[in-house]
Formats: C-alpha cells, structure tokens, sequence
C-alpha cells in the first residue's frame, strides 16, 4: 500500500520534472497549440499555392509536435493585397505569401527582380534568388518589420487580353492593362505604348467585364483562381516577368518565439520552397491545357523584341535599384 509520505515524495519528483522540461511536455502532449497564426497569400483559395501552404502549416505542426498552428486564408479575407503588407508590418498578420511586384512597394531594391525581359528561364531566377543576391534582398526587411523567410514562384506573368492579339511590342499601344503596384511594371507597359492602370485583385474581374481594362498581367495559374478566364480570350506569352514570390513573417511575432521554434519554421521554409515551384511549374501546364479547352487562344510573341522596346526601363530604375545590385544580377544573368 502507498503511503502518505511515497505519495508526496512522487509528486515532489513529478512537480521536479515539469519544471525541468515544460516546454517539452507541453509540445509532445498539449491538445491545444501554443502559437497560432494568420498566414494569408496574394491570391484566392483557389489558387494552387493555398494547398502547397496548408501543407506547409502542416509540415510546421509536425515540426514543433503542434506548438504552432498556422491557419491560411486567401487574398481579401485578411485585407487587400496591398494592406497585407502593413498588416505584416504592424503584427496584426503573422506571416504572408507574396509576390516581389507588392514587395516592390516597400523595397525598391526588389524591382531588380522585376525588370522586364531579364531572365531567360527559370534556373537562372533561381541561381539569383538562392545566392547572394536573394540573401542581400532578404537583408533589407528587418528594417520595416518583416523577415524573409523563404523564395517562392508564382509562374512566368504574361499579358492576358479581352480580345487583343499582342506578338510585337507595337501591338501593345493603347492597350488598357491592370498592372502590379510597383512602379516598375507601369514604366514596362508604358514603354511598350501601352496605358498601365493599378487596381486592387478584387476588382478585375468586373473592370474586364465593363472594359475599363482590356488586359491583365498575371501568371497563367492565376486566371481560373478568380474566374478571369471567362473575360479574357486571348493569353499572349509575354512572360516579361519571372514572377518571384516572397513567404514572410512578422518581426514582432517571429521574435516572441521560442528559439526552437523559429529554427523549426525557417526549416519548414526550406522545405517548402521546392514544393512551391515544382507544384507552379506542373499546374501551370495543366491550367494551360485547361484554358484552351475553355476556348482561350495562347500565343508566342517576340521577346526579343519586347525586350528591346523595354530596355528604357533598364536605364530608368538602374539607381533606384542600386547601381552595384544592378550590375550584379545583370553578370549573374549572362552567366546563368
């Protein structure tokens, strides 16, 4: 039979043993996370990406034994694509999926990303954003709040049309087109001729229904993900952008966090980052067949053409940018 006196001294060694490893009990046996955030992307829950980032709060779980639980929302549940940003910036959103043309905004430096024509396929996009370059970008976002965690691809952007066919730059003139916020991708569309418009994701559809624009720049995989396609007919392959995507987080919320934490989500992050791109290549070239089964015509167009009537651009944001990183990921390029 138990004693009073065994009783007390097991619950004595017991209380010892919590103390020494609380976190550990609370991680291998709580119900209930510790941690949960708000992760929010610049697209639709329709969008591909959503399942590569419930996999990525998944594989997250996994890795802290359920201290941290993510939950994610689609763009507009959480703010517009723009205010994601502050939100991001102020704490009030933990971690983001963006694209480089809204970072673009915050940091100018990232429009060297974003110039028109630059890279000729994805492994020399790649190379940059996972060398030095990548890292000196990701550097840059301390300053305001956020960290970069990671690299993503959203797909090549190319410019899609209600019903205009775009194969040389001059086709582009007068062509009312939605662009990204950041200020580079208007110069790109006003070099071409065109009239760069910016308005929020949300409203492109019915802007395209009423033709208050007549084109959009967005990946191939973005037009079933807010139903464009049934607007737009004609999708010319520009692919002026390789479409960078940036997974971010919170300054104030990532440093509340246990140390052993945040090394399990920067590991999350490296892990996710191939799923992220190989999962954008596969659906692109299945939303491709998709649309043409829906009657949208995809056409080739001169690049080398487009990259020829857009090399202003060039000349434009070389210091805004910065003359060193410019000249930089230029070399990077012709290497690649």
């Amino acid at each position: 039979m138990i004693n009073r006196r065994t009783l007390l001294k097991a619950g004595a060694i017991g209380a010892g043993q919590a103390v020494a490893l609380p976190y550990l009990a609370r991680e291998g046996f709580a119900q209930t996370a510790a941690y949960t955030l708000k992760l929010t992307m610049a697209d639709t829950r329709v969008h591909p990406l959503y399942q590569v980032l419930l996999r990525f709060a998944d594989n997250v779980k996994k890795k802290t034994n359920g201290a941290i639980d993510i939950q994610v929302y689609g763009t507009g549940e959480l703010g517009s694509q723009l205010n994601i940003l502050t939100g991001l910036q102020t704490g009030i959103i933990d971690l983001c999926a963006h694209t480089s043309g809204f970072v673009d905004t915050l940091f100018p430096q990232f429009q060297v990303l974003d110039l028109p024509f630059l890279f000729p396929d994805l492994a020399s996009a790649e190379a940059v954003l996972d060398g030095p370059t990548g890292k000196q970008l990701a550097e840059l976002m301390p300053s305001k709040g956020i960290y970069a965690l990671g690299y993503g691809y959203w797909g090549w952007r190319v410019t899609s049309t209600i019903d205009r066919k775009v194969p040389e730059p001059k086709d582009m003139r007068g062509l009312k087109i939605r662009v990204q916020p950041g200020p580079i991708f208007a110069a790109m569309y006003r070099a071409l001729g065109a009239n760069p418009i910016a308005i929020d994701f949300s409203e492109i559809y019915l802007a395209l229904s009423q033709r208050t624009i007549e084109a959009i720049e967005t990946p191939v995989i973005s037009l079933p993900a807010a139903k464009h396609y049934e607007v737009v007919k004609v999708v010319n392959l520009t692919n002026h952008v390789y479409n960078a995507g940036v997974l971010m987080v919170s300054k104030r919320k990532f440093d509340s966090l246990p140390k052993n934490l945040q090394a399990s989500l920067r590991e999350a992050t490296a892990e996710l980052t191939p799923d992220w791109r190989k999962t954008m290549v596969e659906k692109t070239s299945e939303t491709s067949e998709f649309l043409k089964q829906k009657g949208l015509s995809i056409l080739d167009v001169d690049r080398a053409a487009y990259k020829k009537q857009t090399h202003s651009v060039y000349d434009d944001f070389r210091s805004i940018i910065g003359a060193e990183l410019f000249e930089s990921v230029l070399k990077q390029v012709e290497k690649a």
